[in-house]
């Protein structure tokens, strides 16, 4: 199934909508015949992590269906909170691990957003989705690594933070009061 057609699936939106974003991801890459776990846990050797006792964190989707059996951690993330932003920075930079953010809600996610109607930001979530799912597609089929993905999520996190910044210190300060 072409993967601008899952977008607009009924059954993906419903998913979306109802604040079940991974869900509605496992059943597109699912439609693309894409091995995943979901939940999957891992160790992630790093004392006193940021966000659990335990050390062990709870990763959205693992793809596993990469003939060279390497792995994609993937985090599928809704709207970026400054504690989210700290966890993605930690697990891209102290894990060890490849990880891709695939993000859904925030617009300016790959690149600025100066968009204001409706239909703009339809189009502009749909392009992202396609890229970011043609992506992960690319690296099951080899067509780039984990570590280039990963790379490429430390990009836009970095860029999403220099773009919104202000904002992030905003809901820093409002964070701090609760």
């Amino acid at each position: 199934m072409e993967i601008a057609k899952l977008y607009e699936d009924e059954l993906f939106q419903i998913k979306h909508k109802m604040y079940n974003t991974e869900k509605a991801i496992c059943y597109v890459l699912d439609k693309l015949g894409l091995k995943l776990e979901e939940d999957f846990k891992f160790f992630t050797e790093i004392d006193n992590t940021p966000f659990t006792k335990s050390n062990k964190h709870k990763v959205d989707v693992m793809l596993t269906s990469r003939k060279d059996g390497s792995k994609l951690y993937v985090e599928i993330k809704g709207m970026m909170t400054y504690i989210e932003v700290n966890k993605l920075q930690f697990l891209l930079n102290e894990t060890g691990k490849n990880f891709y953010i695939l993000q859904l809600t925030e617009l300016d996610w790959i690149k600025p957003y100066k968009g204001r109607s409706a239909k703009a930001a339809f189009q502009k979530s749909k392009s992202d989705f396609e890229t970011q799912v043609q992506e992960l597609v690319d690296f099951v089929n080899g067509n780039c690594s984990g570590e280039e993905l990963s790379n490429r999520s430390k990009v836009r996190l970095k860029n999403f933070i220099e773009h919104r910044g202000k904002d992030l210190k905003t809901w820093k300060k409002s964070q701090k009061k609760l």
